[in-house]
């Protein structure tokens, strides 16, 4: 009797025992998956709020904007170009970015403040400090950057082109001129690494997306060569979407085309855009191998310019160097146009020379008006802005970018192009 009393005993605390563990387990369990639940909800909310963030820089970019056409106003009808430079060329959201973390490190002695000049230190009141302190009553920070599209490589500037129309004697036609210097450009040592890791050649790449815009519906080898139909290249990729052959919609649409893949086109994905007439570019505010494009695509188009050697490095800064100077003498407008154009000739006119400008002028002429010569490719009125918006909270941080069109004069009526969170 007793051995089986004992027997029960053991056996009951074999259950209880084994009722705790569970109940233990249980309770681990629960308290893990809560756990995850409350950091993924933490991390969601995170998100949310940096997102929020980043949104708040676009409207503050939009302000900007808005005082940049009013800026821009100005210094046109009181002539101040001539004071301000190259500076009267650049956007107001590019002069004074927008950074909730530097005016904290100037008003508020935040992180970073160490860093800064003890001039800049000096300027700050005790009023903007407590104003400043009012306005960065917030968690997180949210910067923004801005950059005129026309500053980039226009891939859409095929649209409309024909690529069996002949050039001028001894020259290429716009489609194929245009095509050998993207080809060039992408054929530099710098680029050559991320080629080979994509397997892909530049001039392949270029042609496709060429073909992928032109109306044609073949693909152009250089000289109106036919090299078969332009689907082929997408039915053996086995994508089963037809070529667009029209324009671009979107920055994210050139990864359709054959070729486009990120191991080259993302690190080079800064230089080019979608938007804008493809024709004109800003100058002054671009990388001066865009510019250096630009005036391959003049030179060699135009016949009546004396030989310059542009594949000669000291040669090409030079005419790069005469843009900038045009750009720093401050017109607007017209005047800007043919101040750039007029500098441009002056030094073409001293590069086929030997490097002597001739006295009173050059050989090259006066550079045309603002509708002619190298002022036709020149653009001075910033329509589409590309935004880099960021939001911070802690460790997390959210992106996004946007392109908006300020033609219209009411920020009301602008029109937001594209937007893309990440």
């Amino acid at each position: 009797m007793v051995k089986v009393l004992r027997s029960k005993r053991g056996m009951a605390l074999i259950l209880v025992l084994g009722a705790v563990a569970i109940m233990t387990a249980m309770a681990v369990e629960f308290a893990y998956n809560t756990n995850v639940a409350y950091h993924l909800a933490q991390n969601e909310l995170d998100r949310f709020r940096a997102q929020y963030l980043a949104q708040s820089a676009y409207r503050f970019m939009q302000v900007e904007l808005k005082f940049d056409r009013m800026f821009r106003q100005v210094v046109q009808s009181q002539n101040l170009g001539q004071f301000l430079g190259a500076n009267a060329n650049l956007p107001l959201c590019q002069q004074f970015p927008i950074s909730t973390g530097l005016i904290r490190a100037v008003f508020l002695g935040g992180e970073g403040a160490a860093e800064l000049p003890p001039e800049l230190k000096k300027v700050v009141t005790i009023n903007q400090a407590e104003e400043a302190q009012e306005f960065l009553n917030f968690d997180g920070d949210f910067d923004g950057e801005c950059l005129d599209e026309s500053t980039k490589i226009n891939l859409n500037f095929f649209y409309g082109l024909d690529p069996f129309q002949k050039g001028a004697e001894g020259q290429q036609n716009a489609y194929d001129r245009y095509k050998i210097d993207l080809t060039k450009f992408l054929s530099v040592e710098a680029y050559r690494e991320v080629f080979e890791d994509a397997d892909v050649k530049p001039s392949d790449a270029v042609r496709n997306i060429a073909d992928w815009v032109d109306s044609n519906e073949v693909i152009n080898e250089l000289e109106g060569v036919q090299a078969g139909p332009e689907m082929s290249l997408y039915d053996r990729m086995g994508g089963g979407y037809p070529v667009k052959n029209g324009k671009l919609s979107t920055p994210d649409e050139v990864y359709l085309v054959d070729g486009v893949v990120d191991e080259w086109y993302a690190p080079l994905a800064k230089y080019f855009t979608v938007y804008g007439d493809g024709q004109t570019v800003n100058v002054c505010a671009a990388d001066d191998i865009i510019v250096q494009i630009i005036i391959r695509r003049y030179v060699e188009s135009d016949p009546s310019l004396p030989p310059v050697k542009l594949d000669d490095a000291e040669t090409m800064a030079k005419l790069v160097n005469a843009v900038k100077d045009g750009c720093a003498m401050g017109g607007q407008g017209n005047q800007q146009k043919q101040q750039i154009s007029q500098s441009l000739a002056t030094a073409i006119g001293a590069a086929a020379a030997g490097g002597e400008a001739a006295e009173g002028g050059s050989p090259a002429g006066t550079g045309g008006t603002a509708a002619t010569g190298f002022a036709s490719y020149l653009s001075v009125e910033p329509r589409y802005f590309g935004l880099v918006l960021t939001g911070v909270i802690g460790d997390t941080t959210v992106r996004i970018k946007s392109v908006l069109d300020v033609k219209e004069a009411d920020p009301k009526k602008w029109k937001l192009l594209y937007w893309r969170i990440y």
